[in-house]
């Protein structure tokens, strides 16, 4: 495989499960690729440990890595080496608990995509200065992830997705230090299996001023919309709120004149108040071009 200089795509999928992990290691180790090769797959894998070169700094042309349903897999390999990685993504590795001491070393990587990690506790160490580059975060369903790493996320963070089954991680939302975020445009965050109960949302001195798309749901006890938090977001220009069930109005004085695109789902008292002409709502939302309610 080391000899195939002109592969730049590699898919490496495993029939399902295995009873011998060893030996799913011991194939996945002579598989090594030649340097050249840019993307990377490995699906269902049954080997506890990936490969040593996967993450090889000789790598230098590989941009994209994609790791799922590993069942036996609990870390990536160490050193975490990727010069020119731009896109990382794990999915359904439930055995995966934690990055390689030392964090990832991929000064070039922009989007981070994890879904259903069902142990995974930590992200990468000192994210904000080894993933200098990082633009898109996504987490779903990771829910022993409790916080992010010490000094806090990329500054050029632009989205941030946490949703599904994160609700130890959305518990520890004031310490994740958005409003240093200043490049930071697009938040969705829900709720679910958050033990926290929540009658008002957002919280006060949570988002950034320069946000232009907010989605937040799955507040089972939410009332209110903190109106004056929800002011501050001058920049706002598409606001999602979904499944809310007990979310009595939308606030009084209005939403921010800023909006072009408004999606409420799953909130029956707001959506039964913005019925058209008729609702006590509606001339709040009347002038927002674009408007699904339901």
């Amino acid at each position: 495989m080391r000899e195939k200089k002109y592969l730049t795509e590699l898919v490496l999928e495993w029939g399902g499960d295995t009873d011998d992990s060893r030996k799913d290691q011991e194939v996945l180790d002579n598989l090594r690729p030649h340097t050249n090769i840019r993307q990377v797959t490995i699906n269902k894998y049954g080997g506890t440990n990936f490969p040593a070169w996967l993450g090889d700094d000789c790598f230098l042309n590989l941009v994209s890595v994609r790791l799922a349903n590993c069942s036996n897999c609990f870390s990536l390999p160490a050193p975490a080496q990727f010069p020119a990685l731009k896109k990382l993504e794990l999915f359904c590795c439930p055995n995966l608990v934690c990055f390689p001491d030392g964090g990832l070393h991929a000064p070039n990587l922009a989007e981070i995509i994890i879904v259903n990690c069902k142990n995974l506790r930590s992200l990468p160490e000192e994210m904000r200065t080894t993933l200098t580059s990082l633009m898109s975060i996504e987490i779903d369903d990771c829910p022993e992830l409790e916080s992010f790493p010490e000094g806090g996320l990329p500054c050029k963070v632009e989205k941030l997705e946490i949703y599904g089954n994160c609700g130890k991680l959305v518990e520890t939302r004031m310490q994740w230090g958005l409003l240093q975020l200043t490049s930071l445009r697009q938040l969705r965050i829900t709720f679910k299996n958050c033990e926290e109960e929540i009658d008002s949302f957002p919280d006060e001195g949570l988002l950034p001023t320069t946000l232009t798309h907010l989605e937040f749901g799955d507040l089972s006890n939410l009332k209110t919309i903190n109106s004056k938090e929800l002011k501050r977001l001058i920049s706002l220009q598409y606001l999602s709120i979904d499944n809310c069930p007990e979310l009595l109005r939308l606030p009084d004085d209005g939403l921010p004149i800023s909006l072009s695109d408004l999606g409420i789902y799953g909130c029956p008292l707001v959506t039964q108040r913005c019925e058209k002409d008729k609702g006590e709502d509606w001339p709040k939302i009347a002038h927002i071009p674009r408007k699904n309610i339901c």
